[in-house]
């Protein structure tokens, strides 16, 4: 009997045992389910701070690359002004003299009217003296001269009017609204594109040498590589004191369609040359440099595939090498290329 009740006592006690550490786990794993719901919530919020921190980090990319676009077409303004006012100066005088010369022959059709009014009369006095003013007329106007001239003038005007197309629409290309336009792109005439824009900038300080290659059509977007041309170029430019020489060279390596952009300037100081892609990095004096271009340009370049590099030697010059495949990266998706050229 007392075996037995021993028995009894300690299978109840560890019944008793049992149930008290099963109802101790069960209030553990309640605990643990409620930390793990409360990390899942942490992380969903961790989560959405992060997309809209990046989210805000690319459309601050994006105003950046904008504000730098616009700065650029700001820097380039007066200069191309002064090219669109040139032909337009010589079109307008062009068209003054051709006003002059429309109403000598409108003189003239007056007086071939009058002479054939005459000869129907058969009015032989009429006639001559229509003749008789038709020589005085004569005498006074070179018409030999203003034949010729009439098609130097209209020649001229018909040039002045394309270079202004051509400005225009080449300025349209850079500072249009950038919808992300994908294109199979020459880059040579992209360049061309680039330096008719920039020209006012660089007459002044340098002479361009093209040493054009052979190379193939490249897959980018035209207005953010013709943005890095124009940035390269333009601080070509200004890194020139007096009269220098820029240079712009192309090839193809085998792997990627190269342009070099050269020039016989200041040179980049040692001591900046790790620095020369930061952004808002500048060596300009205030307000005349935003320190965005070479930045922005990396950037560009990059997403693109590319490598843009420098190889400077102060005093002497700089030289700027991109170096663009052939056809975009497959690692690049198209709607990061939509996020990071939306206006």
């Amino acid at each position: 009997m007392k075996i037995a009740g021993l028995s009894f006592l300690s299978c109840w006690f560890a019944a008793f045992h049992q149930r008290h550490l099963q109802g101790s786990l069960t209030e553990e794993n309640r605990h643990l389910c409620e930390k793990i719901e409360g990390l899942e919530q942490l992380n969903k919020a961790l989560d959405h701070k992060i997309h809209e921190r990046t989210r805000n980090l690319v459309n601050l990319q994006t105003q950046l690359l904008q504000a730098e676009k616009f700065a650029a077409i700001g820097q380039l303004a007066a200069g191309i002004a002064h090219e669109i006012n040139n032909p337009v100066g010589f079109i307008n005088s062009n068209l003054q003299t051709l006003q002059q010369y429309v109403a000598h022959y409108t003189r003239l059709l007056g007086i071939l009217n009058r002479l054939e009014k005459a000869l129907k009369d058969k009015d032989q006095q009429r006639v001559a003296e229509v003749v008789d003013s038709w020589g005085k007329i004569r005498r006074e106007t070179n018409f030999a001269f203003i034949g010729t001239d009439i098609g130097n003038l209209l020649k001229e005007s018909m040039e002045g009017t394309a270079k202004i197309g051509k400005i225009v629409a080449d300025l349209r290309t850079l500072a249009s609204r950038d919808r992300g336009r994908i294109a199979s792109v020459n880059l040579e005439m992209l360049l061309e594109s680039t330096l008719n824009i920039a020209h006012n900038e660089i007459k002044y300080k340098a002479q361009v040498a093209k040493e054009y290659g052979s190379l193939p059509m490249i897959v980018c977007n035209p207005q953010k590589i013709g943005q890095v041309f124009i940035h390269l170029l333009v601080n070509a430019a200004q890194a020139i004191e007096g009269k220098g020489t820029i240079t712009v060279k192309t090839y193809f390596d085998g792997e990627y369609a190269c342009v070099e952009i050269s020039d016989t300037g200041c040179g980049i100081a040692p001591e900046h040359a790790t620095r020369i892609f930061d952004p808002l990095f500048t060596t300009k004096p205030p307000g005349t440099g935003t320190g965005l271009g070479l930045s922005l340009s990396f950037d560009i370049v990059r997403k693109h595939g590319g490598t843009i590099t420098f190889n400077s030697r102060l005093g002497q010059g700089t030289t700027f090498t991109v170096k663009l495949p052939p056809a975009l990266p497959e690692v690049v998706p198209s709607d990061q290329w939509r996020d990071y050229e939306r206006d």
